[in-house]
């Protein structure tokens, strides 16, 4: 009898087959503009390389590394959107809109970033004219907006949890609206490749035994694969391998 070593997918093993990689990709594979019908591009997976300049830089230290020439992006990737969906039920959403620059030129592209917070989509930031560099220029803004949304969501759920009470003024919780329209139920497992988690009262992810073990779709992904994620894209319900993005879908259409 022989054994068989087991491995744990990868980041890139679990990410949907329709995910679109902006890096590492080739330069010619880089979109422009966006496919015929589509919105935008909704962020899934984002991670800098080593070359990324430190946020405090001090006297001394060498110049931080211009976009324009050195691979900021060590991993970029994410789903098109038919339309623009609910924002209040995609908070922490980091969305790219590909739009053509004044002169219509096709070998440069103008980046809008948009976040959904507090019900609305709004836009973060626009890079204008753009080269097929562009995901190496925006990615650094990208991965600071998903990772303070993903952190406020992480510190509601946690009030929650100590309190038993929703956060004041906190974003809205899908997870928790899932529940409540009976699209996922409360003890039921979800899967991130060969990671477990269990979705709780409240809308959040417990994934010990530790009942304070609780983190939710976002900050969970991240912690889990090392990468600032939306977990939305990534986490399965577990009884029909159905993604948490489509029963949010689901959930939007009733």
């Amino acid at each position: 009898m022989s054994s068989h070593p087991t491995t744990t997918p990868t980041l890139r093993d679990v990410l949907p087959p329709e995910t679109v990689l902006l890096a590492p990709a080739p330069a010619h594979t880089v979109p422009m503009r966006p496919p015929t019908g589509a919105w935008g591009l909704v962020v899934v997976a984002v991670r800098t390389t080593d070359a990324t300049a430190p946020p405090v830089r001090f006297v001394g230290d060498a110049p931080a590394p211009d976009p324009a020439h050195t691979d900021i992006a060590d991993l970029f990737a994410g789903t098109w959107l038919p339309a623009p969906p609910p924002a209040d039920l995609h908070s922490g959403d980091v969305v790219l809109r590909l739009l053509a620059p004044t002169d219509d030129d096709p070998t440069r592209v103008d980046v809008e970033v948009l976040a959904a917070i507090q019900g609305k989509w709004h836009t973060v930031l626009v890079y204008q004219a753009l080269d097929t560099r562009w995901p190496h220029e925006v990615v650094t803004s990208v991965l600071l907006r998903m990772r303070v949304l993903a952190d406020a969501a992480l510190s509601d759920a946690q009030w929650t949890i100590l309190t038993g009470k929703p956060a004041s003024g906190g974003e809205p919780n899908t997870l928790a609206a899932l529940l409540d329209a009976g699209l996922i139920e409360q003890g039921e497992p979800v899967l991130l490749g060969a990671h477990r988690a269990t979705v709780v009262a409240g809308g959040i992810l417990q994934h010990g035994p530790d009942r304070f073990a609780v983190s939710t779709v976002n900050a969970l992904a991240t912690t889990l694969t090392g990468t600032t994620a939306n977990g939305w894209h990534l986490w399965r319900r577990a009884h029909d391998d159905r993604l948490l993005a489509d029963l949010r879908t689901d959930l939007a259409t009733r």
